[in-house]
Formats: structure tokens, sequence, C-alpha cells
């Protein structure tokens, strides 16, 4: 049985609380997700990790509002270091090729970023900690968004983001499906292609996984 004295005070502070136009049995309100320009104003003035003292601009990613795709990287490399946009380099002008030439759309008309906001020095892979102090950014962004399609580009953005540690190719062909996310697909880094030609007929059939979900039909070329 509650104290009645106990209770007496919290009816009277409820009452109080009533009059000052304070409902204490409403449920707090939950928090806003942050607009893009916002996100990338908090990213560049962060400093939580040691990329902040190597970087030279914060990459925090760059396309439309509505996208109905978003592109997921691991990390910027020296181009994009250097201008402050996402795949700018030769890995860069491949992906447009993909969502211009393959998907039929245009790059303004996707979201391009990477788990890493900031260079890793001499591009190595990300580590434990930029990579927590990175994914706030990154899931805000993913809230702001709300894209259809979530493409991991590579085994780090694809473990990354689907909480794993697997190799790519047993993650790649499929979508997969997250309570509360949009469905992933994952497939080659460009960079990857690059290197590895071959591959470019394994990422082709992945993204047309992506494109029949997104109900999207090939250019006529």
């Amino acid at each position: 049985m509650a104290d009645p004295v106990h209770a007496a005070a919290a009816l009277l502070l409820q009452q109080e609380l009533g009059e000052l136009g304070v409902d204490c049995l409403a449920p707090p309100a939950p928090p806003a997700a942050l607009g893009l320009e916002q996100i990338a104003t908090a990213v560049a003035g962060c400093h939580a990790c040691p990329l902040a003292s190597t970087r030279t601009c914060t990459v925090p990613g760059e396309g439309a509002v509505g996208a109905a795709v978003m592109f997921v990287g691991e990390a910027p490399g020296r181009d994009e270091d250097l201008s402050g946009r996402p795949f700018v380099g030769p890995a860069g002008q491949l992906l447009t090729k993909i969502i211009e030439s393959g998907m039929g759309l245009r790059r303004e008309q996707v979201f391009i970023a990477n788990v890493l906001k900031c260079r890793p020095p001499g591009n190595r892979d990300p580590q434990a900690q930029e990579k927590e102090a990175c994914t706030p950014f990154l899931e805000q962004q993913i809230a702001s968004l709300q894209p259809r399609l979530l493409v991991a580009l590579g085994r780090h953005a694809a473990n990354h983001l689907l909480g794993c540690d697997q190799p790519l190719g047993s993650l790649r062909g499929r979508l997969h499906e997250k309570p509360g996310r949009p469905p992933l697909l994952a497939t080659y880094h460009p960079a990857y292609l690059l290197r590895n030609p071959a591959a470019k007929r394994d990422c082709w059939q992945d993204i047309q996984i992506g494109m029949h979900h997104l109900g999207l039909t090939p250019p006529a070329r």
C-alpha cells in the first residue's frame, strides 16, 4: 500500500504542474531527426576521434533530400579529403556511371555517404573507435532521408550496417531486411571493381536486384 503522505504530496505536485500547463503523465516527445545540413554542420565540428587532427575536410555526404537510394562506402579517400565531397576520384566516377548509365538515375537524385566522415591516414581500414564516433551521424542521415534502399559498397560498409562480420561474398546477391531499417543491398566497392574488372558482372547483378525493388528499368542503350 502506498504511503498516504507521499501519495498526497505526489497529487499536490501533479496539480501544481497542471496549473502551469505541464502534463506530467505525458511521455516525453521523441527527439526530432536532424536535417542533412544540420548533420553536415555537426560533422564539420566533430573532434570525437583522432581523425579530426589529420583530415583536410570532413566529408559528410551529398545528394537529394528525398533520395530513394542511399549509397554507403567505408571512408573518404585522398580526393574526397581534399574536396569535402564523397566519391569524386576514379572510384567515384565508376559509381556515377553505375548510377546514371546502369540505373538510369542522375547522381543528384541519390544520396552518397560513407561510414566514416574523415579520411583515415593512408586510406587504411576504419578502426572501431572511428566507426563508433561516426555512427550517430550515419544513423541520423538514414533517419532523415528514410530511403527505400540502402546500398552498402564493400565489406566494411556492409558489415557495419548489418552488424555482422562476414565476407562480402556471403552477403551480396540478395536484399537484407532488418526491422526499422530500409532494405539493404551489399555489393562491391567501386575501387575493388577498378582492381578486379571481372567482378563488374556480379555487381551489375546486385544492382539489378535493387532496381527491381525500386521498380526501375535499365535505360535504353
